[in-house]
């Protein structure tokens, strides 16, 4: 799951929108870029309450990342 973070966020805001995430038994990778901001989100996304994380200000879009074709994909074999 990725987290676009809306642009000029204050870095605070960051850290305590990755510690809400982080408390809800996931791991988080953080990468700043010039212009986006996004949290990828490591580990089961089953137990991330998405519309917790959509509602917070700063968040600007939440993505599931799926790999559809999972059995004909080189990582499978």
């Amino acid at each position: 799951m990725i987290v676009v973070i809306k642009p000029n966020t204050v870095d605070e805001d960051v850290q305590r929108l990755i510690r809400m995430i982080e408390a809800q038994g996931v791991s988080i990778h953080y990468s700043k870029g010039i212009d986006h901001t996004i949290l990828g989100i490591v580990g089961d996304t089953t137990l991330v309450d998405v519309e917790k994380i959509r509602s917070n200000q700063i968040v600007e879009n939440v993505l599931h990342v799926q790999e559809p074709y999972k059995k004909a994909n080189r990582l499978f074999h």
